[in-house]
């Protein structure tokens, strides 16, 4: 439903019939991960996705399974803006059996990984959950940009996507200088692109909540942040 919403908006703008966009050769990344964290990554993805969601929301498919209380979301000032140390303090904290707020699932992640594989796997956590102040991962917001934004904004989010040259008398924003990143409004930026600019903001933005959810226009906002990165308290962990 999502890729064929996304592709209808795309065929509109262009045209019936319209060869596909050169979305060109992507530029070096805002951020990037380190070694630790790449290794992390994978073991995320191949242990703690389906509780805690790709984008580390707590909303992976069997987060609510065996309907005990479900995972929280990394994208809070508890786990924001940890290292790796400080959040398998935590996390060993949590293996008290006596805690009623302690999350059980820990005896088994502990069985299923050795110590230095989970310290990879939370150096991973603290690069998902960037940036500490926006509910919202900019590591996940970069896969959906290059999906959903790159095709009007461009791959630098100068506002120089392939489309743009049919949106002249609206054109896109410019996302390295755009004043709503610039003043850190990032709840106007959620709801403008979840109900749509309209022709406000120098801009024409289709409402995005009919293809996207609320933690993916959150990651969304939160890798746009990272296009003036000034504007953000902490600059990207390095594991």
């Amino acid at each position: 439903m999502r890729a064929r919403l996304s592709a209808s908006i795309v065929i509109l703008l262009l045209g019936c019939g319209s060869p596909p966009p050169d979305l060109g050769t992507a530029p070096e990344p805002h951020f990037q991960l380190s070694d630790q964290q790449m290794r992390g990554e994978a073991i995320f993805a191949g242990v703690c996705w389906a509780c805690h969601g790709h984008g580390g929301h707590g909303d992976g498919p069997v987060a609510t399974y065996a309907g005990g209380t479900p995972p929280p979301t990394f994208h809070t000032q508890d786990f924001a803006g940890r290292n790796a140390g400080t959040l398998l303090t935590m996390f060993q904290a949590g293996l008290d059996e006596n805690d009623p707020d302690a999350h059980h699932h820990g005896p088994f992640v502990m069985d299923l990984l050795e110590p230095r594989h989970l310290t990879d796997a939370l150096a991973y956590v603290s690069a998902l959950a960037y940036p500490p102040e926006i509910p919202g991962s900019a590591l996940g917001g970069s896969k959906l940009y290059d999906e959903y934004c790159v095709a009007c904004h461009g791959l630098e989010g100068r506002g120089d996507g392939p489309i743009a040259a049919y949106l002249s008398d609206f054109a896109p924003s410019d996302l390295t200088t755009d004043s709503l990143v610039a003043r850190q409004g990032w709840d106007t930026l959620f709801e403008r692109m979840k109900t749509g600019f309209g022709t406000a903001h120098g801009t024409k933005m289709p409402p995005w909540d009919l293809v996207l959810t609320d933690a993916e226009l959150w990651d969304l906002v939160a890798y746009m942040a990272t296009m003036q990165p000034e504007q953000l308290s902490t600059p990207f962990p390095s594991g």
